[in-house]
C-alpha cells in the first residue's frame, strides 16, 4: 500500500490506546507515524493565530483538530498519491482493512481521474451505506458529508487544497465538520466504503472519550447501546428507504 498512514495521538496518557494502536498496526504489518503534536498544553496564542482559529471550541475539540490540520500538511508535503488519518481509538477489523482499501483506492483512482477525494472506511456515529444500494464490485459509494473523523484516506491535491483554505479563512469547527466544510466548499468527493472496516472504541465502550469531558453509563451500557445502534442503522432503516449517506 503505497500510501502514509498517520494516527492522531498525545505525548502522554491513555496508554491503552497506544498498546492498542501498536498491536494493530504490528499485526497488520503496516508502518504508520505518530502526530503527536498541539497537545493542549502546546496551544498558545500563536499557534491559533497561525491557524486562524475564530471559533468557540473546547480545548479537547481544538487540539484533535489541530492533529487532523498537522496530518493534512504531512499529506500534502509528501511524495505518496495521499495518506491514511486515523483517531487514536480505532478498532482495525485485521481481517479485512488491507483488501477493501486496496480495491478502494484502485477504484478510485479508476473513477476520479482529478485526484480529489475523501475515503472514509469507518462507521462512526453508526453510518453505513445502505445494504439495498451496494452493487458487487463496488466499495467508493458517494455522500455528503463524512462518517465521523476517525479513519479516511486523504489524497495529496486534497490536503493540499485544504491546507490552503485553512491558511487563508482558518478554522473554527470540530474536525468532521471542518472536513465537511472543506470538502464542500472546496468540491472535494467524499465516499464512503461498503464494507466499513474500522470502528471507533470510544463509540462502542471500549475506550472512555478523549474529548466528551462527562460521560454517562457504565461500558457494558455503551456497548449495548453501541450494537442496537447498529443494527438499527445498518440493516432496518435500508428498508424503510433511509439512506444515511445523505443529510
Amino acid at each position: 500500500m503505497n500510501d502514509n498512514r498517520f494516527v492522531l495521538h498525545v505525548k502522554t496518557g491513555y496508554p491503552e490506546r497506544e498498546l492498542s494502536i501498536l498491536d494493530q498496526f504490528s499485526r497488520l504489518r503496516l508502518p504508520f507515524q505518530w502526530v503527536l503534536e498541539h497537545d493542549i498544553p502546546e496551544i498558545s496564542q500563536d499557534v491559533l493565530r497561525k491557524y486562524k482559529y475564530h471559533g468557540s471550541l473546547r480545548d479537547q475539540e481544538i487540539s484533535c483538530c489541530l492533529k487532523h490540520i498537522a496530518a493534512w500538511e504531512r499529506i500534502a508535503a509528501g511524495n505518496h498519491a495521499g495518506g491514511f488519518v486515523f483517531e487514536d481509538d480505532v478498532l482495525i477489523d485485521l481481517r479485512r482493512f488491507k483488501t477493501v482499501t486496496e480495491a478502494a483506492l484502485e477504484e478510485f483512482q479508476a473513477r476520479f481521474p482529478a485526484g480529489d477525494g475523501c475515503l472514509c472506511f469507518g462507521n462512526g456515529c453508526c453510518l453505513y451505506v445502505p445494504w439495498t444500494k451496494t452493487k458487487q464490485g463496488t466499495i467508493l459509494y458517494p455522500a455528503e458529508y463524512v462518517r465521523a473523523a476517525d479513519s479516511y484516506w486523504l489524497s495529496r491535491k486534497s490536503a493540499q487544497r485544504m491546507v490552503e483554505r485553512i491558511k487563508q479563512a482558518g478554522f473554527e469547527k470540530p474536525a468532521d465538520h471542518l472536513i465537511d466544510v472543506l470538502c464542500s466548499e472546496l468540491g472535494i468527493p467524499i465516499c464512503w466504503s461498503a464494507p466499513a472496516v474500522v470502528s471507533q472504541g470510544s463509540h462502542t465502550g471500549l475506550f472512555p472519550s478523549s474529548i466528551q469531558t462527562q460521560e454517562t453509563g457504565s461500558r457494558i451500557g455503551k456497548e449495548i447501546e453501541w450494537l442496537f445502534k447498529r443494527v438499527r442503522r445498518k440493516y432496518l432503516y435500508p428498508l424503510v428507504g433511509v439512506d444515511l449517506t445523505r443529510k
